[in-house]
């Protein structure tokens, strides 16, 4: 819907909860979903310098998750540009999102609203054994911090392995799954998620206790079990955050408010791949994958949807080319002369060209069947319009 809309459900809001509200929301549209990234601090900062310090901000989010070196700098943002802040969740804020939801000093979540694990996953590459005569295959693929923590301590805890050697062929076994390198940064990153996550909520006006403290950074990094396990408002009070059901002139709007960003990115409306490229080789329409707005602007992160076909292509490509030529007006056979002549050639030329063209495009449609679909966000830059 048009910014006039959503506008007006951000100042029912800041009216109703006297505040200041930015709209932060990453698209999950099938298959071009958006994450929290760097790029956002820009804009960010634009929003913050010209609304000026205020009293409360409410950061209003929707997001599956992202980068965890990025909810750091956004929280800190918050913090210097208002005396309070809080975070205004309808639905899923995950992951990143949900570290970005720690530092705020109240989260406000609607019947829907969930937060999510803070456990990171990483990607990784993976050689695959070489078949006869070829080569190795190198398999990009992603791992969770938390996964890999678990194998080891479920080596040691459950399975009871105490002996120095079977511990070693083990870890063996896990390196066989994770290079070595890989393995390092799954440590460094286990380590690194819990100092952000401490950090974060150390950032509060009244920070938790020491104790419920911990208990949040390790059930968020560690004790929730699924990556995409729902923290509701009951389970986030009972580890200790400072969470609150959204009243109920607040549900409504932060959910309309929601509803609003759905239809502007095309959220509920995913993109077969295969079904775009079943008559051509690519398919493309514009985008926004990613939206920030308050009272002042909105920025919008928009790009391209593409989907290139890759085809299997035959050992032998039949390609017939028809061409039928019509003499130029006025002459008939009895009359041909050179010159002539050449005109009818050079349209020949010109029709067989053509005709080639469109019978080998033809052919590879019929004979070079799609065996993957390959989509992608092309050309993303971050606009402002008032």
């Amino acid at each position: 819907m048009a910014r006039a809309e959503r506008k007006a459900i951000i100042e029912k809001l800041q009216e109703h909860r006297k505040s200041k509200v930015i709209a932060y929301v990453t698209g999950d549209r099938s298959p071009i979903a958006a994450q929290i990234a760097d790029d956002v601090i820009r804009p960010l900062y634009e929003h913050i310098r010209e609304l000026g310090h205020v009293e409360k901000i409410d950061l209003f989010i929707y997001s599956r998750g992202g980068a965890i070196d990025v909810p750091w700098r956004i929280v800190s943002a918050l913090r210097h540009a208002s005396d309070t802040w809080s975070v205004l969740i309808p639905f899923r804020s995950n992951s990143a999102a949900t570290l970005i939801a720690l530092g705020a000093d109240k989260i406000v979540m609607g019947p829907q609203g969930e937060l999510g694990p803070i456990d990171p996953t990483i990607s990784t590459r993976r050689v695959m054994g070489a078949p006869p005569n070829g080569q190795p295959t190198v398999v990009q693929d992603s791992v969770s911090v938390e996964d890999a923590m678990a194998f080891v301590r479920f080596a040691q805890n459950r399975v009871g392995l105490s002996d120095q050697s079977a511990l070693a062929a083990s870890l063996e076994k896990l390196i066989e799954r994770i290079d070595a390198v890989s393995l390092g940064n799954v440590y460094r990153t286990h380590s690194h998620i819990r100092d952000v996550a401490r950090r974060i909520l150390l950032s509060q006006k009244k920070p938790p206790k020491e104790q419920t403290l911990a208990t949040i950074v390790e059930t968020l990094a560690e004790r929730v079990y699924a990556h995409d396990h729902a923290v509701e408002l009951k389970d986030a009070i009972e580890i200790g955050l400072d969470a609150v059901a959204a009243d109920d002139v607040e549900n409504p709007l932060m959910w309309d408010l929601l509803l609003e960003y759905e239809q502007a990115m095309k959220v509920r409306e995913p993109v077969d791949p295969v079904s775009k490229v079943a008559s051509s080789n690519l398919y493309s329409e514009p985008a926004i994958i990613s939206m920030m707005e308050s009272e002042v602007a909105v920025h919008e992160l928009t790009g391209d949807l593409e989907v290139r076909a890759k085809r299997q292509m035959p050992t032998n490509l039949s390609v017939s080319v028809n061409v039928t030529l019509n003499l130029p007006a006025g002459v008939n056979a009895a009359q041909l002369n050179q010159q002539v002549l050449q005109q009818v050639v050079q349209t020949a030329n010109q029709a067989a060209a053509a005709a080639a063209t469109q019978s080998v495009y033809q052919a590879l449609q019929q004979q070079a069947p799609i065996i993957a679909a390959e989509p992608a966000f092309r050309n993303g830059i971050w606009k402002r319009s008032p």
